[in-house]
């Protein structure tokens, strides 16, 4: 260690500091709702800006310090990583344990030829090492150093058939990221959850209300004034998402070459993405309504646990945010998944209706006798009631319909979701532990799930007889057992 050639990064990494400052408030906003609940509910107009200011001078101050006490060295081996203002860290990462190494080029960086790079160990719980402020040059070297260091030849190949190792690209044209933001929940979820603090202050009702019904005059029927300012406000959170995607995935660009998959993207900060075939633990599928309408897909490879995507946004993970049909076959294909549609797809036992039909059954006349003690009418509520019983039970079946899993050519995989849909695939080789668990409800009926763990998270198949989850659990552990490929 103490022959090691220690290096600061440039002073321009400052600004990459005061944006990590920024990125983690935005990531952990909901912990501090009831302070701005509190901020903008008080009748002090003072306090949001001492707030704010104070906020703002912690962060640059913040950030200087860290560039100042954040020390790297590159050695043959490894990288050597000094930080930390008050307690200090000293982190040494091997090359051979690299996960992922990612370039990313921040807007503030791009006009001094300058990048960040990313890196993930195996078993990480998100982004282990960031070194600002390389040039492109070295940047791309360590990462290639990097890779090639931690690549494993696979020992035998069994069931999972990797992908052919010629250069394939495919390029995603800008109607198709447009199409990406038309998809994307971020920003609803954010509205969602702000919603109730913004609400709640004076500046609602004086500001944004008054503004509204100015601009929306010519609409003279309260409901219709209501809805008017109900569907502008939905515009413009769909205008937010779309160009918060176009500025994210500008340009899209998928690699695929000697059986790594690389991802260049971005307008302004421009990223790279990749992941080896061998490292791949989970592979994902999802469609919420609009994608459904607009007959796209999302898909997301996870490498590492689920806990860095509550520490990182979309953490450990190879995201393609839209794909038509023939792309996500072709996908499939290049990653060894075999063609889903032509699969035979097995329900869960109609047992599982059980227990969501037992709180339904209670949840529906909790609705009528609310409906009734608000002077609502009996028969009213009564129909209140069934109707609600009625929704709830058919999308019960919905879902028990839609809950279908499968195994094969070595792959696990679980779909489900009535309005939306999810379909999830692991490799089963890579799975670390399957348990039969058994409530004493489930006990009582003879039935049981079976609880797979892998390093990508946990899966379960639920409602499997205690017979066929045990016999289940035995052949696919024996399928592990001679298994002999690394896992990561």
């Amino acid at each position: 260690m103490s022959n090691l050639s220690w290096q600061r990064t440039p002073l321009l990494t400052i600004g990459f500091f005061i944006a990590k400052e920024v990125r983690d408030l935005v990531r952990n906003i909901t912990n501090l709702l009831p302070a701005l609940a509190a901020i903008v509910v008080t009748d002090k107009l003072w306090i949001p800006y001492a707030v704010g200011g104070a906020y703002l001078t912690y962060i640059v101050v913040r950030a200087i310090l860290n560039q100042r006490f954040f020390l790297y060295a590159l050695a043959e081996d490894a990288i050597h990583i000094r930080s930390g203002i008050f307690g200090k860290t000293n982190l040494t990462l091997k090359y051979e344990r690299i996960q992922q190494a990612e370039i990313d080029q921040s807007w503030y960086f791009r006009p001094f030829s300058l990048v960040t790079l990313r890196v993930d160990s195996a078993g990480s719980a998100g982004k282990e090492v960031e070194i600002p402020g390389l040039t492109i040059a070295l940047a791309h070297q360590l990462r290639q150093r990097m890779l090639a260091e931690s690549t494993m030849p696979q020992e035998v190949e069994i069931e999972v058939s990797a992908p052919p190792s010629h250069t394939k690209t495919v390029s995603f044209p800008i109607g198709e990221v447009f199409r990406a933001g038309l998809i994307d929940n971020k920003i609803f979820v954010i509205f969602a959850v702000l919603m109730y603090p913004i609400t709640q202050g004076s500046f609602f009702e004086d500001t944004v209300i008054p503004w509204f019904n100015e601009q929306l005059s010519f609409i003279q029927d309260s409901a219709l004034l209501s809805i008017s300012i109900v569907v502008v406000t939905l515009a413009v959170i769909l205008f937010l998402a779309i160009g918060l995607t176009m500025l994210r995935y500008y340009g899209l660009e998928l690699t695929v070459a000697d059986q790594r998959y690389q991802a260049r993207m971005g307008l302004f900060t421009i990223r790279t993405l990749s992941f080896r075939y061998e490292k791949l633990q989970r592979v994902l599928f999802q469609q919420n309504i609009r994608s459904r309408l607009l007959r796209r897909y999302s898909a997301r490879v996870n490498q590492l646990q689920p806990v860095a995507q509550s520490q990182q946004v979309e953490g450990g993970a190879f995201v393609l945010p839209v794909l038509t049909h023939e792309q996500l076959a072709q996908l499939c294909d290049w990653l060894g998944i075999p063609p889903r549609h032509e699969l035979t797809w097995h329900k869960i036992h109609f047992i599982a209706l059980l227990n969501p039909s037992f709180w339904v059954g209670l949840t529906a006349p909790a609705i009528a006798l609310v409906c009734y003690f608000n002077e609502v009418s009996a028969s009213l509520s009564l129909i209140v009631g069934a109707g609600s019983w009625l929704v709830l039970q058919t999308y019960t079946v919905a879902w028990w319909h839609c809950y279908r899993f499968t195994l094969t050519q070595g792959w696990l995989a679980k779909r489900q979701g009535v309005l939306g849909r999810r379909e999830t695939w692991y490799p089963l080789y890579k799975a670390q532990q399957i348990t039969v668990y058994q409530s004493p409800w489930l006990r009582l009926l003879g039935y049981a799930n079976l609880v797979i763990h892998s390093a990508a998270g946990t899966e379960v198949i639920k409602y499997q007889p205690y017979e066929t989850a045990v016999a289940l659990q035995a052949e696919w552990i024996q399928r592990i057992g001679t298994d002999t490929r690394r896992w990561m």
